[in-house]
């Protein structure tokens, strides 16, 4: 256990110094978006000029969320490159005589990497709710929703869709780290060079392509459809995205370690790692 542990520790220190820029642009863009919206920037305009200062607000804010979203996935991009290149190079030749099992370094991987977007998102969630709260419309719309569900009568709950929502977005990452690691793992069953790199891109949408069919296979089982004789109502579109959601996320990560299992026996059995 010990062994393990100081090999999580190695892998998450070098996937979070590596993604640290990532988070702190977006941390920086997160403050300007604060600013841009204060009531102290505000006084620096006039009746006149306004129209700037909503364009420059609204401007920031599309840029932070894109910023956002670009440093979530990095850190999963992050990750994959950490482990070819600790586990698939000529230089990591000595991890290959460290005296743990092969799936101990690849799940370290992957866990280093789910912790870091823990992190990460955790780190920028605080800004968000900090410029959420000033910018009042958001505030305002936060606060809207649950009145309105329950002026209609519907089951809403916003805090079990949020904590779905980040359910979910966990999972994605995890299966696209996942899907990474076996593809560059059968890449490394061949030459090196071109033939090798286009072995992984195939490969990797490949995986893509046959974890489809299975999401389509388990919709199909679990009853989830999108037609409109089952949504008819505003009550039913949020049972079914809640449905929707739990399957996707259940499913990537049934599907995740299944991978994370195949990566680790072609290492073993194929690759004497």
């Amino acid at each position: 256990m010990l062994k393990f542990l100081n090999l999580f520790f190695r892998d998450l220190c070098r996937v979070f110094a590596r993604s640290l820029i990532y988070v702190f642009l977006t941390i920086f863009a997160s403050f300007i978006t604060g600013y841009l919206w204060s009531n102290e920037c505000a006084s620096r305009f006039t009746v006149e000029n306004a129209y700037v200062l909503n364009a420059l607000r609204y401007a920031s804010v599309g840029v932070w969320a894109i910023l956002f979203m670009f440093a979530a996935a990095m850190v999963v991009v992050v990750s994959c490159q950490w482990f070819g290149e600790d586990m698939l190079t000529n230089r990591s030749y000595l991890n290959h005589m460290l005296p743990v099992y092969t799936w101990e370094p690849v799940l370290s991987k992957a866990l280093a990497g789910i912790v870091v977007m823990a992190a990460a998102v955790g780190i920028m969630s605080l800004n968000l709710i900090d410029v959420a709260d000033d910018i009042s419309i958001v505030k305002d719309l936060l606060g809207i929703i649950p009145d309105l569900a329950q002026s209609d009568g519907l089951d809403f709950d916003l805090a079990e869709f949020i904590k779905l929502g980040i359910y979910f977005m966990f999972m994605l990452c995890l299966f696209v780290m996942s899907a990474a690691f076996i593809s560059l793992s059968l890449g490394q069953l061949f030459s090196r060079g071109i033939s090798r790199n286009f072995l992984i891109f195939i490969a990797f949408f490949a995986v893509l392509f046959i974890s489809m069919f299975v999401l389509i296979a388990v919709f199909k089982t679990s009853g989830v459809t999108l037609s409109t004789d089952v949504i008819n109502s505003i009550q039913s579109v949020f049972d079914m995205a809640k449905k929707i959601l739990s399957c996707i996320s259940n499913t990537n990560l049934v599907l995740s370690v299944i991978m994370l299992t195949g990566t680790s026996l072609i290492l073993t059995y194929r690759l004497n790692v």
